[in-house]
């Protein structure tokens, strides 16, 4: 019963004293530092996901499907040019797939290699590059040695892994017996 007189007694003596109004004020002011620590534990930021680079995300699935890194890590002359034959057409289906998968690879250039082609003012310039006697006057006609290549689209899959696991690009393989 104590703390309610108490209570009953403050109130009427900040009615009639400002200066005590003016320090209970203050007190029941939240301090700048329990402000921020508040926020923090009512919204931590979310942990970033870990991230890795889409180069090693393509690398793997060359790996896994062409077996790509473990063709150029080959040391190939202990081998018969029939057995590295044989060996490129699967690690080349199996790329090309990736690619065409992922890249949707297509000419950059709509023409015939080994054709005349003519180069004019409108040309895109990241699309041609030219060569030989080149001068700045156009149209220029050249004869059009490659066609050149260009992504239809860029859809690698996104990668969901750990961060512990973001530089690995094929896991070691053990079996079991």
């Amino acid at each position: 019963m104590g703390r309610v007189l108490l209570a009953f007694k403050t109130f009427f003596k900040i009615l009639t004293d400002a200066d005590l109004a003016q320090s209970v004020e203050e007190i029941q002011q939240p301090s700048p530092v329990s402000k921020i620590e508040e926020k923090a534990i009512v919204a931590p930021k979310p942990s970033a996901p870990p991230s890795r680079s889409d180069a090693l995300t393509l690398l793997e699935a060359l790996q896994r499907e062409a077996r790509l890194i473990d063709f150029l890590n080959e040391d190939l002359s202990t081998y018969q040019d029939a057995q590295v034959g044989a060996a490129v057409r699967e690690v080349h289906r199996g790329c090309n797939e990736v690619m065409q998968r992922y890249f949707a690879i297509e000419a950059a250039v709509s023409a015939e290699e080994g054709q005349p082609y003519e180069v004019t003012e409108s040309t895109n310039t990241a699309e041609v590059r030219l060569t030989s006697n080149v001068t700045n006057a156009r149209p220029l006609t050249g004869t059009l040695v490659h066609s050149g290549w260009k992504a239809a689209k860029c859809d690698l899959p996104k990668w969901s892994g750990s961060s512990e696991s973001k530089q690995i690009i094929a896991p070691a393989e053990v079996e079991i017996s």
